[in-house]
């Protein structure tokens, strides 16, 4: 009775280990669930979505950090990316890791991929010369539209104009030459640290891993980020672009929301029934 109550015991420990192993690789590979803190792409997702990615369609990464979830308490691990069945197009809301703190995950829309131009005028948005459509849910909390004449210091890069009035600035694509001198400082180094290289400039001259050059090749394709809640977002026109190696997946679907504002004990109101199941798009 014994050896048969062991050997019972260990047949569920496989059976839910293979369980917990599909999970993480479903979730590792196939689709993973969000929580959107910020309110950045308000219409189209609210503070309180929980929205699923699809991890496999741009190629899915394998983790490249090990640690105690929720904190920053861990190692970097290398990694590799599985085929993609496409890139990032326009128009995608693409979740992907924050550039500046890659711990973090952002979800915004890329409104122009690599080898395209955005310019901003009066609050419109154009890529290529035409007009990029404002999404559906899109919005704009502010009729005030700051003059083109003022450079917002936090702007990137710098001198590229203010959130209403920006640009034009081209997004680096892989093969792309950037000539020093040519090339805004700011878009090189932007491009170069995420390939983990080092850029400095001394005495009018460019130096990348201490060694002088003219001119950088891009190494991977690069997209611009922004909101939907476009005079709310902190995006690409602030901290630049996101390039290929951090993006993550696709937003899908909407399968919880919630309104924080709404106390715990009132749940059937606090729950947004009428978000759950919505495409993201």
């Amino acid at each position: 009775m014994e050896v048969k109550t062991e050997s019972k015991f260990w047949h569920e420990v496989k059976s839910w280990g293979i369980v917990l192993l599909i999970a993480l690789g479903l979730k590792a590979t196939v689709i993973e669930a969000y929580q959107i803190p910020t309110g950045s792409m308000e219409n189209t997702i609210l503070i309180g979505d929980f929205i699923l990615g699809k991890k496999f369609v741009y190629g899915a990464r394998t983790p490249d950090w090990i640690g105690i979830p929720w904190t920053k308490i861990g190692f970097h691990i290398p990694w590799f990316r599985l085929p993609s069945f496409k890139k990032p197009k326009q128009g995608e809301v693409v979740i992907f890791k924050y550039p500046l703190d890659q711990s973090l995950n952002y979800i915004k829309r890329c409104v122009a991929g690599p080898g395209q131009t955005v310019q901003i005028i009066n609050k419109v948005l154009y890529v290529d010369g035409k007009v990029f459509p404002n999404p559906e849910y899109s919005k704009f909390i502010s009729n005030y539209i700051y003059p083109s004449a003022w450079k917002d210091p936090e702007i990137f890069p710098a001198g590229a104009g203010n959130k209403d009035n920006y640009g034009p600035v081209y997004v680096p694509a892989k093969g792309d030459t950037l000539w020093y001198g040519k090339t805004p400082n700011d878009v090189i180094e932007n491009v170069v640290k995420y390939k983990k290289h080092t850029f400095n400039v001394y005495q009018n001259q460019m130096f990348i891993d201490g060694k002088p050059a003219d001119y950088y090749v891009v190494e991977q394709d690069h997209y611009f980020m922004m909101g939907d809640n476009r005079d709310n977002s902190w995006d690409s026109r602030f901290w630049g672009f996101v390039p290929f190696d951090l993006i993550m997946g696709e937003g899908l679907v909407i399968y919880l929301s919630w309104d924080k504002s709404v106390p715990l004990y009132q749940l059937p109101h606090k729950i947004r029934w009428n978000r759950i199941g919505r495409l993201v798009f």
